[in-house]
Protein backbone atom coordinates (compact mmCIF):
# COMPACT_ATOMS: atom_id res chain seq x y z
CA UNK A 1 0.00 0.00 0.00
CA UNK A 2 1.01 3.61 -0.60
CA UNK A 3 2.71 5.79 1.97
CA UNK A 4 2.01 9.00 0.06
CA UNK A 5 0.01 11.51 2.14
CA UNK A 6 -3.57 12.30 1.16
CA UNK A 7 -3.58 15.37 3.43
CA UNK A 8 -0.85 17.94 4.06
CA UNK A 9 1.62 16.16 6.38
CA UNK A 10 3.28 17.61 9.45
CA UNK A 11 6.70 17.02 7.94
CA UNK A 12 6.36 19.15 4.81
CA UNK A 13 9.98 18.77 3.67
CA UNK A 14 9.79 14.98 3.76
CA UNK A 15 6.97 14.82 1.21
CA UNK A 16 7.43 18.00 -0.79
CA UNK A 17 8.31 17.43 -4.46
CA UNK A 18 9.18 19.62 -7.42
CA UNK A 19 7.89 23.24 -7.69
CA UNK A 20 11.45 24.62 -7.71
CA UNK A 21 10.55 27.13 -10.41
CA UNK A 22 7.46 28.39 -8.54
CA UNK A 23 9.35 28.64 -5.25
CA UNK A 24 12.13 30.62 -6.89
CA UNK A 25 9.67 33.04 -8.54
CA UNK A 26 7.60 33.63 -5.43
CA UNK A 27 10.59 33.98 -3.11
CA UNK A 28 12.25 36.42 -5.49
CA UNK A 29 9.23 38.72 -5.15
CA UNK A 30 8.96 38.31 -1.40
CA UNK A 31 12.65 39.05 -0.89
CA UNK A 32 12.05 42.59 -2.16
CA UNK A 33 10.62 43.36 1.28
CA UNK A 34 14.25 44.00 2.24
CA UNK A 35 14.26 46.86 -0.25
CA UNK A 36 10.95 48.26 1.08
CA UNK A 37 9.05 46.89 -1.92
CA UNK A 38 5.95 44.94 -0.90
CA UNK A 39 4.55 42.86 -3.75
CA UNK A 40 1.03 41.50 -3.46
CA UNK A 41 0.53 38.04 -4.96
CA UNK A 42 -2.44 36.10 -6.34
CA UNK A 43 -1.96 32.34 -6.69
CA UNK A 44 -4.55 30.16 -8.40
CA UNK A 45 -4.80 26.54 -9.51
CA UNK A 46 -7.03 23.50 -9.59
CA UNK A 47 -8.36 22.06 -6.36
CA UNK A 48 -5.80 19.55 -5.07
CA UNK A 49 -2.92 20.81 -7.22
CA UNK A 50 -0.86 21.66 -4.15
CA UNK A 51 -1.22 25.43 -3.64
CA UNK A 52 -1.54 25.19 0.14
CA UNK A 53 1.29 22.65 0.37
CA UNK A 54 3.51 24.96 -1.72
CA UNK A 55 2.73 28.05 0.33
CA UNK A 56 3.25 26.30 3.66
CA UNK A 57 6.62 25.13 2.35
CA UNK A 58 7.47 28.70 1.33
CA UNK A 59 6.39 30.13 4.69
CA UNK A 60 8.30 27.47 6.62
CA UNK A 61 11.48 28.28 4.71
CA UNK A 62 11.41 32.06 5.17
CA UNK A 63 14.37 33.53 7.07
CA UNK A 64 13.78 34.78 10.62
CA UNK A 65 13.78 38.39 9.46
CA UNK A 66 10.36 37.79 7.90
CA UNK A 67 7.33 37.12 10.07
CA UNK A 68 4.56 35.03 8.48
CA UNK A 69 0.88 34.35 9.12
CA UNK A 70 -1.40 31.84 7.41
CA UNK A 71 -5.18 32.40 7.39
CA UNK A 72 -7.42 29.54 6.21
CA UNK A 73 -10.76 31.13 5.35
CA UNK A 74 -12.43 27.74 4.92
CA UNK A 75 -12.23 27.24 8.69
CA UNK A 76 -13.73 30.66 9.36
CA UNK A 77 -16.43 30.02 6.74
CA UNK A 78 -17.30 26.65 8.27
CA UNK A 79 -17.28 28.06 11.79
CA UNK A 80 -19.75 30.74 10.73
CA UNK A 81 -21.94 28.15 8.95
CA UNK A 82 -21.40 29.83 5.60
CA UNK A 83 -22.29 33.29 6.88
CA UNK A 84 -18.88 34.88 6.47
CA UNK A 85 -18.55 38.48 7.68
CA UNK A 86 -15.85 41.12 7.37
CA UNK A 87 -15.57 41.24 11.15
CA UNK A 88 -14.83 37.51 11.44
CA UNK A 89 -12.17 37.71 8.74
CA UNK A 90 -10.50 40.66 10.46
CA UNK A 91 -10.58 38.88 13.81
CA UNK A 92 -8.99 35.78 12.27
CA UNK A 93 -6.21 37.92 10.79
CA UNK A 94 -5.60 39.42 14.25
CA UNK A 95 -5.56 36.00 15.86
CA UNK A 96 -3.00 34.68 13.38
CA UNK A 97 -0.79 37.76 13.74
CA UNK A 98 -0.96 37.24 17.50
CA UNK A 99 0.05 33.60 17.12
CA UNK A 100 3.05 34.65 15.04
CA UNK A 101 4.45 37.20 17.47
CA UNK A 102 3.67 35.01 20.49
CA UNK A 103 6.05 32.36 19.23
CA UNK A 104 9.09 34.59 19.72
CA UNK A 105 9.31 36.19 23.17
CA UNK A 106 12.30 38.30 22.15
CA UNK A 107 10.42 39.82 19.23
CA UNK A 108 7.25 40.30 21.21
CA UNK A 109 8.96 42.12 24.07
CA UNK A 110 10.44 44.60 21.60
CA UNK A 111 7.12 45.46 19.98
CA UNK A 112 4.76 45.18 22.97
CA UNK A 113 4.89 48.84 23.95
CA UNK A 114 4.45 50.00 20.36
CA UNK A 115 1.34 47.90 19.89
CA UNK A 116 -0.12 49.00 23.22
CA UNK A 117 0.44 52.66 22.31
CA UNK A 118 -1.17 52.08 18.93
CA UNK A 119 -4.27 50.61 20.58
CA UNK A 120 -4.53 53.62 22.86
CA UNK A 121 -4.20 56.03 19.95
CA UNK A 122 -7.05 54.32 18.11
CA UNK A 123 -9.36 54.65 21.11
CA UNK A 124 -11.43 51.72 19.92
CA UNK A 125 -15.05 51.90 21.00
CA UNK A 126 -18.18 49.80 20.78
CA UNK A 127 -16.74 46.62 19.31
CA UNK A 128 -16.58 43.33 21.19
CA UNK A 129 -13.07 41.87 21.04
CA UNK A 130 -13.43 39.88 24.23
CA UNK A 131 -12.58 36.62 22.44
CA UNK A 132 -9.33 38.00 20.99
CA UNK A 133 -6.19 37.85 23.09
CA UNK A 134 -3.15 39.66 21.72
CA UNK A 135 -0.65 37.78 23.87
CA UNK A 136 -0.70 39.56 27.26
CA UNK A 137 -1.80 42.91 25.84
CA UNK A 138 -5.22 43.78 27.16
CA UNK A 139 -7.59 44.84 24.40
CA UNK A 140 -10.35 47.26 25.37
CA UNK A 141 -13.93 46.03 25.28
CA UNK A 142 -15.54 47.46 22.18
CA UNK A 143 -18.75 46.58 20.38
CA UNK A 144 -19.49 48.05 16.94
CA UNK A 145 -16.80 50.23 15.38
CA UNK A 146 -15.71 48.16 12.37
CA UNK A 147 -13.82 51.10 10.86
CA UNK A 148 -11.42 51.32 13.79
CA UNK A 149 -11.17 47.56 14.13
CA UNK A 150 -10.15 47.19 10.47
CA UNK A 151 -7.71 50.09 10.78
CA UNK A 152 -6.07 48.36 13.74
CA UNK A 153 -5.78 45.02 11.92
CA UNK A 154 -4.57 46.45 8.63
CA UNK A 155 -1.94 48.75 10.15
CA UNK A 156 -0.65 46.27 12.73
CA UNK A 157 1.72 44.22 10.50
CA UNK A 158 3.64 47.27 9.31
CA UNK A 159 3.79 48.65 12.85
CA UNK A 160 5.29 45.35 14.01
CA UNK A 161 7.95 45.54 11.29
CA UNK A 162 8.76 49.16 12.16
CA UNK A 163 9.11 48.27 15.84
CA UNK A 164 12.18 46.08 15.47
CA UNK A 165 15.37 46.36 13.44
CA UNK A 166 15.49 42.57 13.29
CA UNK A 167 12.21 42.34 11.37
CA UNK A 168 12.30 43.24 7.68
CA UNK A 169 8.88 42.14 6.52
CA UNK A 170 5.56 40.48 7.24
CA UNK A 171 4.07 37.89 4.84
CA UNK A 172 0.36 37.12 5.21
CA UNK A 173 -1.28 34.27 3.28
CA UNK A 174 -5.06 34.30 2.88
CA UNK A 175 -6.03 30.83 1.63
CA UNK A 176 -9.38 29.96 0.00
CA UNK A 177 -9.80 33.68 -0.67
CA UNK A 178 -12.64 32.95 -3.10
CA UNK A 179 -14.86 32.53 -0.03
CA UNK A 180 -14.65 36.30 0.43
CA UNK A 181 -17.13 36.47 -2.43
CA UNK A 182 -19.78 35.45 0.11
CA UNK A 183 -19.31 38.72 2.01
CA UNK A 184 -22.11 41.24 1.64
CA UNK A 185 -19.72 43.61 -0.13
CA UNK A 186 -16.54 41.76 -1.13
CA UNK A 187 -15.39 44.59 -3.40
CA UNK A 188 -15.33 46.98 -0.44
CA UNK A 189 -13.24 44.48 1.54
CA UNK A 190 -10.67 44.19 -1.26
CA UNK A 191 -10.51 47.98 -1.52
CA UNK A 192 -9.97 48.15 2.24
CA UNK A 193 -6.91 45.93 1.98
CA UNK A 194 -5.68 47.77 -1.09
CA UNK A 195 -5.98 51.14 0.64
CA UNK A 196 -3.55 50.04 3.36
CA UNK A 197 -1.12 48.00 1.26
CA UNK A 198 -0.38 50.95 -0.99
CA UNK A 199 0.97 52.80 2.08
CA UNK A 200 2.93 49.85 3.48
CA UNK A 201 6.35 48.88 2.19
CA UNK A 202 7.10 45.76 4.21
CA UNK A 203 3.86 43.77 4.20
CA UNK A 204 3.10 41.29 1.41
CA UNK A 205 -0.28 39.60 1.10
CA UNK A 206 -0.65 36.35 -0.81
CA UNK A 207 -4.20 35.49 -1.85
CA UNK A 208 -4.67 31.92 -2.99
CA UNK A 209 -7.58 29.66 -3.80
CA UNK A 210 -9.14 27.04 -6.05
CA UNK A 211 -10.70 29.53 -8.37
CA UNK A 212 -11.18 29.76 -12.12
CA UNK A 213 -8.96 32.34 -13.77
CA UNK A 214 -12.12 33.56 -15.50
CA UNK A 215 -14.08 33.87 -12.25
CA UNK A 216 -15.71 37.12 -11.27
CA UNK A 217 -13.69 37.32 -8.06
CA UNK A 218 -10.45 37.47 -10.05
CA UNK A 219 -11.76 40.51 -11.90
CA UNK A 220 -12.99 41.94 -8.61
CA UNK A 221 -9.62 41.78 -6.91
CA UNK A 222 -7.14 42.15 -9.77
CA UNK A 223 -9.04 43.04 -12.92
CA UNK A 224 -8.58 46.35 -14.69
CA UNK A 225 -11.33 47.90 -12.58
CA UNK A 226 -10.67 45.73 -9.53
CA UNK A 227 -9.25 46.84 -6.21
CA UNK A 228 -5.65 46.07 -7.16
CA UNK A 229 -6.14 47.01 -10.83
CA UNK A 230 -3.81 44.35 -12.22
CA UNK A 231 -1.00 45.29 -9.84
CA UNK A 232 -1.01 41.94 -8.08
CA UNK A 233 1.54 39.46 -9.38
CA UNK A 234 -0.48 36.47 -10.56
CA UNK A 235 0.76 32.88 -10.64
CA UNK A 236 -1.09 29.74 -11.66
CA UNK A 237 0.13 26.45 -10.17
CA UNK A 238 -0.08 23.77 -12.86
CA UNK A 239 -0.53 20.02 -12.37
CA UNK A 240 2.48 17.74 -12.78
CA UNK A 241 3.37 16.81 -16.33
CA UNK A 242 3.42 13.13 -17.26
CA UNK A 243 7.20 13.03 -16.84
CA UNK A 244 7.00 14.78 -13.46
CA UNK A 245 4.32 12.35 -12.30
CA UNK A 246 6.44 9.38 -13.30
CA UNK A 247 9.51 10.82 -11.58
CA UNK A 248 7.49 11.60 -8.43
CA UNK A 249 6.17 8.05 -8.16
CA UNK A 250 9.56 6.47 -8.93
CA UNK A 251 11.18 8.61 -6.24
CA UNK A 252 8.51 8.45 -3.54
CA UNK A 253 6.83 5.11 -4.19
CA UNK A 254 9.18 2.89 -6.20
CA UNK A 255 7.24 -0.25 -5.22
CA UNK A 256 4.29 0.89 -7.36
CA UNK A 257 4.69 -0.46 -10.89
CA UNK A 258 2.70 0.04 -14.09
CA UNK A 259 2.36 -1.45 -17.50
CA UNK A 260 2.53 1.16 -20.27
CA UNK A 261 -1.24 1.28 -20.70
CA UNK A 262 -1.64 1.27 -16.92
CA UNK A 263 0.43 4.41 -16.47
CA UNK A 264 -1.42 6.10 -19.32
CA UNK A 265 -4.72 5.36 -17.55
CA UNK A 266 -3.29 6.47 -14.20
CA UNK A 267 -2.19 9.82 -15.59
CA UNK A 268 -5.44 10.25 -17.50
CA UNK A 269 -7.38 9.76 -14.26
CA UNK A 270 -5.23 12.00 -12.07
CA UNK A 271 -4.24 14.57 -14.74
CA UNK A 272 -1.09 15.20 -12.73
CA UNK A 273 -2.95 16.65 -9.74
CA UNK A 274 -0.96 15.60 -6.64
CA UNK A 275 -4.03 15.03 -4.46
CA UNK A 276 -5.36 12.49 -6.97
CA UNK A 277 -1.94 10.95 -7.59
CA UNK A 278 -1.58 10.24 -3.87
CA UNK A 279 -5.14 9.06 -3.28
CA UNK A 280 -5.26 6.76 -6.32
CA UNK A 281 -1.83 5.36 -5.41
CA UNK A 282 -3.15 4.55 -1.94
CA UNK A 283 -5.59 1.95 -3.26
CA UNK A 284 -3.32 0.30 -5.85
CA UNK A 285 -1.40 -2.91 -5.08
CA UNK A 286 2.39 -2.80 -5.03
CA UNK A 287 2.97 -6.51 -5.61
CA UNK A 288 1.90 -6.56 -9.28
CA UNK A 289 2.20 -4.31 -12.30
CA UNK A 290 -0.95 -2.23 -12.53
CA UNK A 291 -2.53 -2.35 -15.96
CA UNK A 292 -5.38 -0.30 -17.40
CA UNK A 293 -8.10 -2.74 -16.37
CA UNK A 294 -6.90 -3.00 -12.78
CA UNK A 295 -6.84 0.79 -12.41
CA UNK A 296 -10.35 1.09 -13.86
CA UNK A 297 -11.57 -1.60 -11.44
CA UNK A 298 -9.96 0.07 -8.40
CA UNK A 299 -11.36 3.44 -9.43
CA UNK A 300 -14.91 2.07 -9.69
CA UNK A 301 -14.71 0.33 -6.31
CA UNK A 302 -12.96 3.10 -4.39
CA UNK A 303 -14.03 6.34 -6.01
CA UNK A 304 -15.09 7.98 -2.73
CA UNK A 305 -11.62 7.42 -1.29
CA UNK A 306 -9.98 8.94 -4.36
CA UNK A 307 -12.15 12.06 -4.52
CA UNK A 308 -12.28 12.62 -0.77
CA UNK A 309 -11.81 16.38 -1.20
CA UNK A 310 -15.00 16.50 -3.28
CA UNK A 311 -17.04 14.73 -0.60
CA UNK A 312 -16.62 17.80 1.60
CA UNK A 313 -16.96 20.32 -1.21
CA UNK A 314 -20.16 18.69 -2.52
CA UNK A 315 -21.75 18.96 0.91
CA UNK A 316 -21.18 22.73 0.96
CA UNK A 317 -22.97 23.37 -2.35
CA UNK A 318 -26.54 24.58 -2.64
CA UNK A 319 -29.19 22.42 -4.31
CA UNK A 320 -29.21 24.71 -7.35
CA UNK A 321 -25.42 24.52 -7.70
CA UNK A 322 -25.64 20.72 -7.57
CA UNK A 323 -28.42 20.74 -10.16
CA UNK A 324 -26.30 22.86 -12.52
CA UNK A 325 -23.30 20.55 -12.08
CA UNK A 326 -25.35 17.42 -12.70
CA UNK A 327 -26.85 18.99 -15.82
CA UNK A 328 -23.32 19.76 -17.02
CA UNK A 329 -22.19 16.18 -16.31
CA UNK A 330 -24.85 15.01 -18.75
CA UNK A 331 -24.62 17.82 -21.30
CA UNK A 332 -21.31 19.70 -21.18
CA UNK A 333 -20.17 21.94 -22.69
CA UNK A 334 -23.20 24.12 -22.05
CA UNK A 335 -24.14 27.70 -22.76
CA UNK A 336 -25.83 30.13 -20.40
CA UNK A 337 -28.88 30.06 -22.66
CA UNK A 338 -29.11 26.25 -22.47
CA UNK A 339 -28.97 26.35 -18.67
CA UNK A 340 -31.66 29.01 -18.59
CA UNK A 341 -33.96 27.17 -21.01
CA UNK A 342 -33.59 23.73 -19.43
CA UNK A 343 -33.42 24.41 -15.69
CA UNK A 344 -36.42 26.74 -15.41
CA UNK A 345 -34.88 29.29 -13.07
CA UNK A 346 -34.96 33.06 -13.36
CA UNK A 347 -32.16 34.70 -15.31
CA UNK A 348 -30.81 36.32 -12.16
CA UNK A 349 -30.73 32.94 -10.40
CA UNK A 350 -28.82 31.24 -13.21
CA UNK A 351 -26.34 34.11 -13.29
CA UNK A 352 -25.91 34.09 -9.50
CA UNK A 353 -25.09 30.39 -9.25
CA UNK A 354 -22.96 30.25 -12.38
CA UNK A 355 -20.86 33.07 -10.90
CA UNK A 356 -20.69 31.17 -7.61
CA UNK A 357 -19.41 27.99 -9.32
CA UNK A 358 -16.90 30.01 -11.33
CA UNK A 359 -15.61 31.67 -8.18
CA UNK A 360 -15.26 28.30 -6.47
CA UNK A 361 -13.21 26.98 -9.38
CA UNK A 362 -15.70 24.19 -10.06
CA UNK A 363 -16.57 25.30 -13.60
CA UNK A 364 -14.72 27.25 -16.26
CA UNK A 365 -15.83 29.67 -18.96
CA UNK A 366 -14.28 28.72 -22.30
CA UNK A 367 -13.24 31.17 -24.97
CA UNK A 368 -16.26 30.22 -27.09
CA UNK A 369 -18.58 31.31 -24.26
CA UNK A 370 -19.43 27.85 -23.00
CA UNK A 371 -19.15 26.33 -19.53
CA UNK A 372 -17.29 23.14 -18.64
CA UNK A 373 -16.43 21.37 -15.39
CA UNK A 374 -12.93 22.29 -14.25
CA UNK A 375 -12.24 18.89 -12.71
CA UNK A 376 -12.96 15.78 -14.75
CA UNK A 377 -12.59 13.65 -11.63
CA UNK A 378 -15.69 15.34 -10.24
CA UNK A 379 -17.56 14.26 -13.37
CA UNK A 380 -16.17 10.73 -13.06
CA UNK A 381 -17.22 10.53 -9.40
CA UNK A 382 -20.79 11.63 -10.16
CA UNK A 383 -21.10 9.25 -13.10
CA UNK A 384 -19.87 6.31 -11.04
CA UNK A 385 -22.18 7.17 -8.12
CA UNK A 386 -25.14 7.36 -10.50
CA UNK A 387 -24.20 4.09 -12.18
CA UNK A 388 -23.78 2.28 -8.84
CA UNK A 389 -26.67 3.84 -6.88
CA UNK A 390 -29.11 4.92 -9.58
CA UNK A 391 -29.11 8.46 -8.19
CA UNK A 392 -26.63 11.29 -7.83
CA UNK A 393 -25.28 12.18 -4.37
CA UNK A 394 -27.67 14.40 -2.41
Amino acid sequence: MSSLPVIIPKDIDKYFFNRKKEIKQINANLSLLDANIANQLLITGYRGVGKTFLLKKILNDQPNKYLTAYIDLSKVYAGQKGELTEEEVIKEILNKINKTIEEDDKTFNKIKNTISNFINQLKLKDYDLSNIKLSDIELPEIKSNYLKLSKFAMKLPQIIVDSSEDIKGFIIVIDEFQLLKSLKNPEAFFWLIRSYTQEQFNVSYIFTGSVSQTGEIIRMINGQNGAFGGRMLQFNIDPFTKDQTEKYLNERLPSLKFTDDGFERFYSCTRGIPAYINSLSSILPTDVKCDEELIKEKLLLNVDQIVIMWLYAWGTLSSIEKEIIIFMVENEPVTWALLYNELNYAKSTITKYIDSLLNKGIIEHTFDKKYILSDKMLKTWLEIKYENDGIYPA
